[in-house]
């Protein structure tokens, strides 16, 4: 089936069954229940904030493109048929912008090698509270290996960066893509579109994309009335009090972060006997699910070998996704996680590499506390006041780290397991100290800051060094009833 203008009929039929089965489900409880009150429901209610059919060119979007401007996103012609017909509509080429490229026609012509073109549209402002932001778009992908299309979002694209799905696949048909994140909260969002060419003198069409759909979900607030059936009821008995959040990583759809991490890297070497200076945006960090584990992978920077990158001090903080109501942090709560360093045997054993909970963040995620762990079975207690999604080290306060308790302090080796083992952190909060522990051995306490935040909590991993990391993740919880640490 064609997926072009279809858009909205497919959304409206199932907004029509999610109002159908909520009343439905409103009719079914209200007879059972008693007491008296109101019960407060907020299902996911999506709505529409910004749609592009491509039939002409929004001046929302704008250009990036390291071609001189010869190519760069257009809007250009295609024919689909419809029955016996053949009907001319328009949509978005990563190759139809440009001085070369609004001359060509898709999908006979090609894009050059080697070329990065992005268009960002934004931003959007949320007009009331959100719950999450999703982009849906209809692509055709008509790529050579090592070609890329990035669909993605941010809250902030010239520091934080874009996260969102990166596709390779090569299909002629219409697929339909959609990305969804509770990232950013109220924060204004930006879209971007990216695409890669290869380094090799191979070209294919490239990317084609149209009907995008930014959506809001502002959820919906249902007012349930309780009915009293009995005039003298029996209270319910009080709910045992069980952990707020556990994630064990089998569900894929679970709602951490996956995607690409992007940074703006400077950087330079030499090619041939010259030197050759970059300046662009790269993909420093892979995230996904994998194997019912949560994978960070930094890939190998450019000074190792075969490494393409500038991956040198990349650390993602990921929040963990809870609901903002559980938020500001209580007194007393505690953190664990279960992780390990799956690529630590072979060549490229990490050392200068870590990984950790984050123990409080604010609602942006850029101060953030944390407790980590490395590769040389050290521990630490570190505080980013100035942390930029995904990590960097600068010359002045961006991403500086404040040691509460660095990585010099002794540790007895069978606290912290190396290679590839997998470590238990649990972190306790109790007050204004906090209690660390690795593989249920004590490690020590410290005294947390007074102006800690208290919006976020989640995981961080990454690299200091050239060579690749892999950190998989296979238990998070957060609980604020945990009884007090032995």
């Amino acid at each position: 089936m064609f997926l072009m203008k279809t858009a909205w009929l497919r959304y409206g039929i199932l907004l029509g069954l999610v109002l159908l089965f909520s009343g439905g489900f409103l009719m079914s409880l209200a007879p059972v229940l008693s007491g008296g009150g109101t019960m407060v429901m907020r299902p996911t209610m999506w709505t529409p904030v910004f749609t592009d059919t491509f039939d002409a060119l929004s001046d929302q979007w704008t250009h990036i493109d390291n071609t001189n401007g010869r190519y760069h996103w257009g809007v250009t012609a295609y024919t689909r048929m419809s029955g016996t017909l053949m009907l001319e509509e328009y949509g978005f080429w990563s190759a139809g912008g440009g001085t070369l490229g609004s001359a060509q026609s898709w999908p006979t012509n090609t894009h050059a090698s080697a070329m990065e073109v992005w268009a960002i549209a934004g931003p959007f402002t949320p007009t009331q509270r959100s719950w999450g932001a999703r982009v849906h778009i209809d692509v055709q992908n008509r790529v050579a290996a090592g070609d890329t299309l990035f669909v993605g979002l941010s809250d902030d694209p010239y520091n934080v960066g874009f996260k969102g799905q990166q596709i390779t696949e090569s299909f002629e048909e219409w697929r339909a893509i959609s990305w969804s994140t509770t990232e950013f909260g109220q924060n204004p969002v930006w879209i971007a579109l990216r695409f890669k060419g290869n380094a090799q003198e191979v070209a294919a069409a490239g990317s084609l994309v149209d009907n995008l759909i930014l959506e809001f979900n502002y959820g919906a607030t249902i007012y349930l009335p309780v009915v009293r059936l009995d005039p003298t009821p029996t209270p319910l008995p009080t709910p045992t009090p069980i952990p707020l959040f556990v994630d064990d990583f089998t569900d894929p759809d679970s709602g951490w972060y996956t995607g690409l991490a992007w940074r703006y890297n400077e950087w330079c070497r030499e090619e041939f006997g010259q030197e050759v200076c970059y300046e662009r945006w790269e993909d420093v960090a892979h995230i996904s699910y994998e194997n019912n584990h949560y994978r960070i992978y930094v890939p190998m920077d450019w000074r190792g070998e075969g490494g393409e990158r500038f991956t040198w001090f990349v650390w993602p903080a990921e929040k963990a996704p809870m609901d903002q109501s559980y938020f500001p942090l209580p007194d007393r709560y505690c953190i664990e996680m279960r992780a390990r360093f799956a690529n630590s045997e072979g060549e490229n054993h990490p050392w200068a590499a870590n990984w950790g909970i984050v123990m409080a963040g604010n609602a942006d995620m850029t101060d953030i506390l944390t407790f980590q762990i490395n590769a040389n079975r050290r521990w630490a207690v570190l505080r980013y006041p100035n942390y930029v999604y995904p990590g960097n080290l600068q010359d002045g306060d961006e991403n500086k780290r404040i040691p509460i308790r660095d990585w010099e302090h002794e540790v007895v080796y069978a606290q912290i397991l190396g290679g590839p083992s997998y470590n238990h952190l649990k972190f306790v909060a109790r007050g204004s100290v906090g209690r660390f522990y690795s593989n249920d051995m004590y490690l020590g306490s410290v005294t947390l800051p007074e102006d800690r935040p208290r919006h976020n909590v989640g995981i961080i991993g990454g690299s200091y060094e050239f060579t690749p990391v892999e950190i998989t993740v296979d238990y998070f919880r957060y609980d604020p009833f945990c009884p007090e640490a032995h």
